[in-house]
């Protein structure tokens, strides 16, 4: 065995390497946004009173399938609103991040055949699980150190906090070793990613109908890893066995792996792919529908969590209608008042979906970099397709596919409300909003492909856009951000239901001209450099 795990330092010291800018990217964003997060909510919902009003809402299925099982709801302290209200969201990016540093530095090391050079020399075969297993240790410890750390900063108990911290960090350790298993499973990185966020999204929804089923969770809930971390009750009624089940999981998962690898050929899944056909369809012979042939699985996966989100918040809107008046007043400043709260309440609805699409365009059009890593920039440039083509191609897939998506949970949004709710014009009135947010989206996939375009390695610079208009639009009212910075945000121009104000159109003007500006600027660069780029 020892022979299998020699050179796992090697590797280890190589992943930390690649790693050494996104890991603490990744940490450092989960520590604000506890941090930050926490800091507003124990502001804004100062007295008991505002927040058992704040409970009710989160009573609700709608509620409960967005947040947790409910513990604590009869007396909702910050803690418990913490525990209760940011643990899903929190779990769910570690839970992408533990999938994505798994796969990559396994399947993905595989695929790109650094694994096969590697054993060539004096390294194991279980040296890169091994070496990702480490890797997947140390990320979930900093993500412990954290949410814990965050915790403390808001004045909580220390025990608790360190258990909530320890409940985050362990399903690190959990989907990273189901995306170690899934490596095995699948032949490339893309479909083990896929395979992964399937099992995420599965346990999402059997955690969410699980505690709706009954109060504070029910069977259903326990045959997901997710609701362990959830049942530890933390600033409730502490209890730390539910984490022993997930780290044995883990544990279990990964022996599953590693087992698994010794029974697969090198850059060979365990499951059969499927026969391809002989000449593709006429309708995949483009850089356009290629793109689009890549990402269906991604495209799907953001459809459908945009469409639980939109069902969610329409589901919500008699709750916060009931409740609007006992809200405190910087929320209802939010919300436009108390004779238009629910149409408030949809804007706001309307953005957090804006802020998903943005992420969508982004993250379509940062696949550039992959598909040049993976040489098949490269092999697409040497057909007759041209460079502009090829670049404007992505750049109108990351347009099209975002703004779809956000239509369709636009109407699923629309729909949920009016069944629930009596809203004069709600569709009218959310599909003109939903226009007006379509230059934004074109140019955040702009700034994508002009990051690319400029220096592959910087993609992850393309995310930074997304991150000031999350802060601006959704935290921007209650951090008093001033007038000039909100103006920065290409979502503080759309129309809006509560104020029935137009969008300004000056604004959104200004934005598509510089859209297509960065969009020209991305081709004049991308046509200097070469493929691939050193």
């Amino acid at each position: 065995m020892t022979r299998e795990l020699q050179g796992t330092a090697t590797l280890l010291k190589l992943a930390l390497k690649r790693d050494r800018i996104r890991l603490p990217i990744w940490v450092v964003a989960v520590g604000l946004l506890l941090a930050g997060g926490g800091q507003e909510l124990a502001q804004v919902f100062s007295s008991a009173e505002e927040r058992q009003v704040r409970a009710t809402i989160m009573g609700q299925p709608s509620g409960i399938f967005m947040g947790g099982p409910g513990y604590g709801l009869d007396d909702y302290t910050v803690g418990a609103m913490m525990a209760n209200e940011y643990t899903l969201f929190i779990v769910v990016a570690v839970a992408i991040m533990a999938l994505q540093t798994a796969v990559r530095h396994t399947r993905g090391e595989e695929s790109a055949g650094r694994i096969e050079l590697l054993r060539s020399t004096r390294v194991g075969r279980h040296a890169a699980p091994a070496a990702a297993t480490v890797m997947l240790l140390i990320t979930a410890t900093l993500i412990t150190l954290v949410c814990a750390g965050s915790m403390l900063m808001l004045d909580l108990p220390a025990q608790d906090s360190w258990v909530f911290g320890a409940g985050i960090g362990v399903q690190v350790l959990v989907f990273g070793a189901v995306g170690l298993l899934c490596a095995q499973l699948s032949s490339s990185p893309r479909s083990a990613v896929g395979l992964g966020l399937a099992v995420l999204g599965v346990a999402v929804v059997v955690r969410g109908v699980g505690d709706i089923m009954e109060p504070r969770g029910s069977w259903l809930s326990w045959f997901s890893p997710i609701a362990w971390s959830m049942q530890t009750r933390a600033f409730v009624d502490l209890r730390w066995w539910p984490l022993v089940l997930a780290a044995g999981l883990a544990l279990l998962i990964t022996l599953a792996a590693m087992t698994l690898q010794s029974r697969r050929d090198l850059d060979a899944g365990l499951l059969p792919q499927r026969s391809g056909r002989a000449h593709a369809a006429g309708h995949l012979r483009g850089p356009l529908s290629l793109g689009f042939r890549l990402t269906r699985t991604s495209n799907l996966t953001w459809l459908i969590a945009l469409i639980l989100l939109a069902v969610t918040y329409g589901s919500l809107a008699p709750a916060m209608r009931d409740s609007f008046a006992d809200l405190p007043a910087s929320y209802q400043a939010i919300m436009g008042g108390s004779d238009r709260a629910v149409q408030g309440f949809l804007d706001l609805a309307m953005t957090t979906m804006a802020c998903g699409a943005a992420a969508l365009a982004v993250a379509l059009a940062s696949r550039l970099h992959g598909e040049e890593t993976d040489s098949r920039t490269e092999l697409v440039l040497s057909l007759p397709v041209a460079r502009i083509r090829w670049l404007l191609s992505w750049w109108a897939l990351a347009f099209v596919v975002s703004a779809v998506v956000l239509l369709l949970s636009t109407l699923v949004l629309a729909a949920t409300t009016d069944a629930v709710i009596t809203v004069d014009g709600v569709y009218s009135g959310l599909l003109l909003i939903w226009a007006t947010y379509l230059p934004a989206l074109t140019l955040f996939a702009s700034l994508a492909v002009l990051v690319y375009a400029l220096s592959p390695r910087l993609t992850v610079l393309a995310w930074v856009p997304v991150l000031f208009v999350v802060i601006v639009a959704i935290l921007g009212p209650l951090l008093s951000v001033p007038s000039w910075v909100t103006d920065l945000s290409p979502f503080h121009h759309v129309a809006r239901l509560a104020s029935d104000s137009a969008a300004d159109a000056a604004a959104l003007t200004w934005i598509s001209t510089v859209a297509v500006l960065t969009a020209a600027l991305a081709v004049a660069a991308f046509r200097r450099r070469d493929i691939p780029r050193d």
